[in-house]
């Protein structure tokens, strides 16, 4: 819930006009406090059902997991709109640039992503990830195969509600949990398997849309109270995503100039001065 906060009044910042029209959330276990805050902001929060085949007492155990099967049906969870952006609670965003490349990205029906590429990011923790995941959703020639084309990462993306995206996701991440007996829950690894499978249109965005943390922080700019990629030009990040271990740690960084900052990646940004 206090990343869900962040993101939202991340959001705030901008104004108006806001660069979206709504913003849905879906509800997997929000207690009736926390529901009623992510209502006052404005958000339509629909409680999702099981639309794939989880293992049943996954589902007792981790209802939390409908986040993931219902992001291939969003269009029929929150019916009546020409595109869809996701993103994950654990980032926010800090730049509204991010909505016109993801909306620009997207417009022409194919899918605005970010691929798991920059040259900061540690490749190596997560290539045998993804590979144990494909392997079981696919088969290991599939999944070596793999290794020669980009993988995605599903925690933001757009796409339009009319696009085929939805329907070749939900079968392949359907088919992953036939094959793994519905107990692998990874939607992010059906969505790869079927933009490579089936040929699916992909507009690549750069890492500035949804900057992995885990594969390499960022710096700070303590002028522009602003996350950056850690070399130069130093870009300003659009949507810093909280991924693995950095939801909750303060980190020692560097600024733009080089001295050490104590810092939490979280919004909102505290004023922060070097150490």
């Amino acid at each position: 819930m206090p990343l869900l906060r962040g993101l939202l009044n991340s959001l705030k910042q901008f104004g108006n006009p806001q660069p979206y029209s709504d913003i849905g959330c879906l509800d997997v276990g929000l207690n009736a406090e926390n529901r009623a805050w992510v209502c006052s902001q404005g958000a339509h929060v629909v409680e999702p059902g099981w639309d794939l085949p989880v293992d049943p007492a996954m589902r007792e155990r981790m209802p939390y997991l409908r986040s993931l099967t219902a992001r291939p049906f969003l269009p029929a969870y929150f019916p009546g709109y020409d595109m869809y952006v996701w993103i994950d609670c654990d980032a926010w965003v800090q730049e509204r640039f991010v909505f016109n490349w993801l909306f620009n990205a997207a417009k022409d029906g194919e899918l605005g992503i970010v691929p798991e590429l920059q040259v900061a990011y540690k490749q190596n923790i997560t290539a045998s990830w993804r590979a144990h995941r494909l392997a079981q959703y696919y088969n290991e020639n599939f999944s070596t195969q793999s290794l020669t084309q980009n993988y995605f990462n599903a925690g933001v993306f757009a796409l339009t509600a009319d696009a085929p995206h939805w329907a070749h996701w939900a079968q392949h991440f359907d088919q992953g949990l036939r094959a793994t007996h519905g107990t692998l829950v990874c939607d992010q690894t059906a969505l790869n398997g079927a933009i490579w499978s089936d040929s699916l249109p992909v507009h690549p965005l750069p890492s500035l849309c949804n900057w992995l943390c885990h594969l390499a922080l960022p710096v700070f700019s303590v002028e522009n109270a602003k996350f950056c990629e850690p070399f130069t030009p130093y870009n300003t990040i659009g949507i810093l995503h909280l991924t693995s271990a950095t939801k909750d740690l303060v980190f020692r960084l560097k600024d733009k100039n080089g001295l050490p900052i104590e810092i939490s990646l979280r919004f909102p940004v505290a004023d922060q001065t070097p150490i």
